[in-house]
């Protein structure tokens, strides 16, 4: 407040300051007789220019040239040091006299104008009378006939109408107003329409000749209605509860606009508790329901390969026209209705019918090089695809490897750090590589934590990595190794696949595995416990044995992003050339009832956009 007050201070002694200069300039000048204006009259058009300059002059020479700029008018005009800026139309005068000498002055009459504004304008209908809820369009004329008919609307009280940008108005309720409809370019030109509005006789119940109608698209139908008593007030509204389906306008005719259910409902205007429904189904032999796709040769290609995509969709009548689109076109391009690998990368095809875009598929396309795989193994199998799956997930591994060997070549790793980080993923990788299954079901750690039993492990089902057993410490320490040595698990004679042991003694609850923490804590330091305490993710986010860093790009094969008290995911190496899609390697996460290891590629931004912390295993 202060600082305030001390402002208004200062400003007020360097107005009298500046007055007392012009005093001693007016003092120390010599006296003016006279003053004269270059322009004593002037016409200004809107529509051609806004401004215009005056030049005063006085007498004698060498006389004070203080001047003091007035204009009778600030709303049509603005003036300062001689250049006038018009506002809009009207008259105003401008005066002009020198600082210490007001007698003499000199004046410029104004006159703005706006040569796009109509001389008058015609409005109809001439009177607007009606019951609230109905509309009425107001229709403008701008005379002559060769002037710009643009308009605005103003209604003198909107509890009794209200009008639009476009002219429509509506009555909402009784009294009596007047609407006015003035040239945009010149308020003065302006026509006034009176209203009235008044209910008539109170509606007692309102009924339909039908209560539930089947339209097929583009179908109208008028509803028809009885209201009691006869002659009651015609304040009706008609309301659809899903305009996507069915329109009504204000007069009952519905329109179906496209498939599905949607209710009209027709109501007293004056009393809303008065009221009937009407239910629509509207069908659209066009409309597709379902789509089925097929990539020639699979979702995974290498670089410079090109697949065919069909789609269909079903019904067969339905409109079988669809769109391709890709989201990394420097990955996958789309032609037509043929994909090409343009470098190694995941990107998302999506197949889009042209008649319903909101009917479509979404796919994960991947392009490989010699270089990496980015084929990511399947999360859950039948037991005959074991062998292809395992194969998926050796090939990650052998891909991460071959990173750790391009780094070390290229002096960006010692053979040191090298060797850490491969002893990492070969840990990692072992606990990933462990196919395995039930005989009957079992819940997902807690029968309350299995999201309505998504994520219990059924009988039929291969899983691939040890399972999800969060929070229970006793389990978390369990690797492939010592699960096998306490029959937590046993290998089923003649398959490729290991059954949890029911009747093994360590068989608490329900079977051995890892959490995300434990899962990384394992392939890093072979221990999930450190200073005797266990390793989770809120001490991975700060453990001292980790380095921290900041650029994402510096993710070398093995790091980990770690998100506080959440969750901790192992990277490793990147999917596409620019360095922004992360393969990733982690115990749960990424899909809704994920519960054992997986791999997925994601847009890095998907943990560094959700405060996840970089951090070396080893340098």
């Amino acid at each position: 407040m202060k600082k305030m007050e001390g402002y208004i201070h200062l400003k007020k002694l360097l107005a009298l300051v500046f007055a007392l200069l012009l005093t001693l300039q007016a003092f120390a000048a010599t006296a003016p007789t006279g003053i004269k204006l270059d322009i004593t009259e002037k016409t200004i058009d809107l529509a051609e220019t806004d401004t215009f300059t005056l030049t005063a002059a006085v007498t004698p020479d060498g006389a004070s040239r203080f001047f003091k700029w007035m204009v009778s008018d600030s709303s049509v005009l603005s003036v300062e040091n001689g250049k006038v800026k018009a506002l809009k139309p009207g008259e105003a005068t401008i005066s002009v006299s020198v600082h210490g000498y007001g007698m003499i002055k000199a004046t410029c009459s104004v006159k703005v104008i706006d040569s796009r504004a109509p001389e008058r304008i015609l409005a109809y209908p001439a009177r607007i009378t009606g019951e609230p809820s109905k509309s009425f369009k107001l229709e403008a004329v701008a005379m002559p006939l060769d002037k710009t008919g643009a308009y605005v609307y103003k209604s003198a009280n909107e509890s009794v109408a209200k009008v639009n940008a476009s002219g429509l108005v509506t009555l909402v309720g009784p009294g009596e107003t007047t609407v006015t409809v003035m040239s945009r370019f010149d308020s003065r030109v302006k026509s006034s329409v009176p209203v009235k509005s008044a209910y008539g006789e109170r509606i007692t119940s309102i009924k339909v000749s039908e209560s539930e109608l089947s339209l097929e698209k583009g179908q109208a139908y008028q509803l028809t209605l009885s209201v009691a008593p006869q002659n009651a007030s015609k304040a009706i509204v008609f309301l659809s509860s899903d305009t996507k389906v069915v329109s009504v306008d204000e007069n009952g005719l519905v329109t179906a606009r496209g498939a599905g259910k949607a209710t009209v409902t027709v109501k007293s205007y004056r009393d809303p508790s008065i009221n009937v429904s009407v239910k629509f189904t509207v069908t659209d032999a066009n409309r597709p329901e379902s789509i089925q796709y097929q990539i020639t040769g699979g979702a995974n290609l290498m670089v410079g390969e090109e697949r065919e995509v069909q789609a269909s969709f079903l019904p067969e009548a339905a409109s079988q026209d669809y769109m391709l689109s890709s989201s990394r076109e420097d990955i996958l391009s789309v032609s037509g209705s043929r994909i090409t690998g343009v470098s190694h990368g995941v990107s998302v095809l999506t197949i889009q019918n042209s008649y319903i875009p909101d009917i479509k598929a979404e796919i994960s396309v991947s392009v490989s090089d010699d270089g990496v795989c980015v084929e990511m193994p399947l999360r859950r199998t039948d037991k005959t695809l074991i062998s292809e799956n395992l194969g998926k997930i050796d090939r990650l591994k052998q891909s991460a490897m071959n990173v750790l060997q391009e780094l070390y070549d290229a002096g960006t790793v010692t053979a040191s750090e090298a060797k850490t980080r491969k002893k990492i993923i070969e840990n990692a990788f072992e606990m990933y590589a462990f196919p395995w299954a039930v005989d009957k079901k079992v819940y997902y750690w807690e029968k309350a934590n299995s999201e309505n039993g998504a994520k219990n492990f059924a009988p039929g089902i291969i899983y691939y990595g040890l399972p999800y057993t969060s929070g229970v410490n006793h389990n978390r320490s369990y690797d492939v190794k010592k699960a096998l040595e306490q029959e937590r698990y046993i290998k089923v004679e003649g398959e490729d696949y290991y059954l949890l042991n029911r009747a093994s003694k360590y068989f608490i609850t329900g079977y051995a595995g890892n959490d995300c923490s434990a899962f990384v804590a394992l392939a890093i330091w072979g221990s999930t416990t450190h200073n005797g305490e266990a390793v989770k993710t809120g001490t991975l986010y700060s453990d001292s044995r980790l380095k921290y860093f900041n650029d994402p790009k510096e993710l070398r094969p093995g790091d980990i992003l770690v998100k506080h008290s959440s969750h901790v995911v192992m990277f490793l190496y990147w999917a596409d050339e620019q360095m922004t899609q992360a393969v990733i390697l982690q115990q749960g996460g990424s899909e809704k009832a994920i519960n054992t290891v997986n791999a997925w590629v994601t847009d890095i931004g998907y943990y560094t956009n959700d405060y996840y912390r970089l951090r070396h295993t080893a340098w």
